[in-house]
């Protein structure tokens, strides 16, 4: 199989940007109409297969087979009735709890599971998946990217750091930047129609895609590593109404056809599924960051902000001008991991020193990133745990180094195996479906199970109703089951 890189895949398409340019627009699959693109489906695919490989590194796939299963059995159905079924189509759960779901070019959809939480049926996550399929076949994000290439727009990267250290920290990726474009509300709408169209084909009661808006206009989206669904796709407007329109006039139109909700099919489904973040991946207590599964601790500079990755986990301080990120070098000994780092990111090394933090050999390196006219410090430790070189590389403009050199040498220097028992048997919660005998209220229902009065609110959003709405005996209600 040939392998696609960056360099490889923006240089097939700078080629091809001129050829376009005088050969003509390309024809779009879903309207038929010429549009600008500078990339063939040969070319979108390898795009998107590289970005695939980026975004699984940065977020991670979530570990439940059985729930990949289902999401690429569904998706690959919708697929097969779309204006592309040709792509390569692939279907991937991420392990987040941010709500969203994206897809991006070639045939490479992603949902989160957080949006499968709140999620109430099968019929709602076809709306979803027939939406980011829309995308795709009407090539949105393609045509979006190649738009940026030609104009040099640039890319409106989301970060929790400033952009000046987003390529440092390795923000800038090509699977982030494709993940954090966002569409214009013309693109929205016409993806609504196709996830309308397409989840209807599919003989499902696209109204409860509808339904599902009106969630996420109530939904305050989390902070996270991931953008939350509002912040990738804009409202185009009335957007309850009018994918309610759509979905009516689908079905006065095909009245020989029974539209399906699958409400309690796809609450069996999410039944145990991870909800908020889990702390197996690690989490911060009293300043502390701790990683049960991999087995240290650190102390973290107070009310920095994290970003938690499968890769490596980042901290930067409210005013965004410094960053420290802990990852894992893959060299065997302490000089071999240093020299490899500054040889692949520039680093001119101005200092090194061996040392020993907490009973483990370490090594620190004090130098210099120049990328055009920004100067950054940096100061690295590398620390041998077991078989494990674990990094702390602290990055911040060369004139702030010296500000922040106490605060990262803190983080590095109390690296060190978890000293609480306690901290290693942590679990995450996760959604419980539990059934109303008779019909009631949310709310009475809720008292019944005996939930708190302050987690009502956040109870009522996940399962997509009012408190005061009444629900049908035998219904499923979806809880956060605490471990």
């Amino acid at each position: 199989m040939r392998r696609v890189t960056r360099r490889r895949a923006l240089a097939e398409i700078g080629a091809l940007a001129g050829a376009s340019l005088l050969t003509g627009c390309a024809i779009n699959p879903v309207t038929g109409k010429p549009e600008l693109m500078i990339m063939t489906e040969a070319q979108e695919i390898n795009l998107g297969n590289e970005a695939h490989g980026q975004i699984l590194a940065q977020y991670g796939s979530y570990g439940d087979e059985s729930v990949q299963e289902w999401f690429n059995e569904r998706g690959q159905g919708m697929a097969a009735i779309t204006h592309r079924k040709q792509l390569p189509w692939k279907f991937t759960v991420l392990d987040s709890p941010v709500v969203n779901a994206f897809a991006v070019p070639g045939g490479y959809v992603y949902v989160t599971r957080g949006i499968m939480g709140y999620l109430s049926s099968e019929a709602q996550f076809a709306g979803v998946l027939g939406h980011e399929l829309g995308h795709v076949n009407a090539r949105h994000t393609a045509a979006t990217y190649s738009k940026a290439q030609l104009t040099d727009l640039g890319l409106q990267i989301g970060s929790m750091i400033s952009p000046k250290f987003a390529l440092i920290a390795s923000v800038a990726s090509l699977g982030t930047q494709l993940l954090f474009l966002k569409f214009s509300r013309d693109d929205e709408r016409q993806a609504d129609q196709l996830g309308v169209e397409y989840s209807s084909k599919m003989g499902y009661d696209a109204v409860e895609m509808s339904e599902f808006f009106k969630t996420l206009e109530r939904l305050s989206p989390p902070g996270g590593s991931l953008p939350a669904w509002q912040s990738t796709h804009p409202d185009p407007g009335n957007r309850v109404n009018d994918t309610r329109k759509q979905a009516l006039a689908f079905q006065q139109s095909h009245t020989e056809t029974k539209f399906s909700v699958l409400r309690e099919e796809y609450l069996d489904r999410v039944n145990g599924l991870v909800y908020g973040d889990d702390p197996r991946q690690g989490f911060i207590e009293e300043n502390v960051f701790y990683h049960p599964v991999m087995n240290f601790q650190f102390p973290v500079p107070q009310d920095w902000k994290m970003q938690n990755l499968p890769t490596e986990v980042r901290f930067a301080p409210e005013k965004e001008d410094a960053v420290l990120v802990f990852t894992l070098a893959t060299e065997d000994n302490l000089k071999a991991a240093s020299d490899a780092f500054a040889q692949s990111n520039k680093v001119q090394v101005m200092s090194a020193k061996e040392m020993t933090i907490n009973g483990m050999n370490a090594y620190k390196t004090v130098g210099q990133i120049i990328n055009e006219s920004n100067v950054v410090g940096i100061n690295s430790y590398f620390i041998k745990m077991d078989d494990k070189i674990y990094v702390f590389h602290g990055l911040s403009a060369s004139q702030n180094i010296n500000e922040y050199d106490r605060p990262f040498e803190a983080s590095a220097t109390g690296f060190k195996k978890i000293e609480d028992e306690s901290k290693l048997h942590v679990e995450p919660e996760r959604i419980e479906v539990r059934r109303i005998e008779s019909s009631t209220t949310l709310r009475s229902a809720f008292n019944k199970f005996g939930v708190e009065e302050d987690h009502l609110d956040k109870l009522s959003l996940i399962n997509g109703l009012m408190l005061d709405d009444v629900v049908p005996g035998g219904s499923g209600l979806k809880l956060v089951a605490k471990p």
